[in-house]
C-alpha cells in the first residue's frame, strides 16, 4: 500500500479510484433526479412512481435518497478528490468520509431490499464495500503523507 507509483503510493491510487467510482455513482444519482423513468429503464433505480402504492412509496423514498446523495455525498466526493490530489489533510478526511459511505449505503440498501431485490443488493455489496474498504486502508496506511503535507504548507 505504501509502494510509490508515480506521484502517489499505490494505496492512495486505490483510494482515488474508489472516490472516482463514488463520483460516478453520484452522477448516476443526478441523472436519476433529472429523468427518473429513464433511470429505471437503465437499471439505475428500481421503482416507478406509476406502480402500485408500495412501489410508489419506494420510489419516493429512493428519490429522497438520491437527492440526499447529491446534496452531501457528491460535495464530499469532490472535496475528497481534489484534496487527495493535492495531498491535503482535508482530502484525507473527506476521502475517509466518502469511502465510509461506500461501506454503509450498500449495507443499508441490502437490509432494506433483500427480499425484493436480492441480486441488486448482492451486487451493491460486492461492487462497493470491498473497493471502499481498500480505499480506506490505502488512505490509512499513507496518512503520514497528508499530515506531513499539512504541516509544511
Amino acid at each position: 500500500m505504501k509502494k510509490l507509483i508515480g506521484l502517489y503510493p499505490i494505496g492512495v491510487w486505490i483510494a482515488l479510484l474508489a472516490v472516482l467510482l463514488h463520483l460516478l455513482a453520484w452522477g448516476m444519482q443526478t441523472f436519476s433526479l433529472i429523468n427518473w423513468d429513464k433511470a429505471v429503464d437503465l437499471g439505475l433505480q428500481n421503482d416507478r412512481f406509476t406502480g402500485d402504492s408500495v412501489e410508489q412509496a419506494w420510489a419516493l423514498e429512493s428519490w429522497g435518497v438520491a437527492l440526499a446523495d447529491i446534496l452531501w455525498a457528491l460535495p464530499i466526493g469532490i472535496v475528497s478528490l481534489f484534496g487527495l490530489l493535492r495531498k491535503k489533510f482535508y482530502g484525507y478526511s473527506a476521502g475517509l468520509m466518502e469511502l465510509a459511505i461506500g461501506v454503509y449505503w450498500p449495507a443499508v440498501f441490502a437490509f432494506q431490499r433483500w427480499n425484493v431485490y436480492q441480486e441488486t443488493a448482492i451486487l451493491a455489496l460486492i461492487l462497493w464495500v470491498p473497493v471502499s474498504l481498500l480505499g480506506i486502508g490505502g488512505l490509512w496506511f499513507n496518512r503520514a503523507i497528508f499530515i506531513h503535507n499539512e504541516d509544511t504548507g
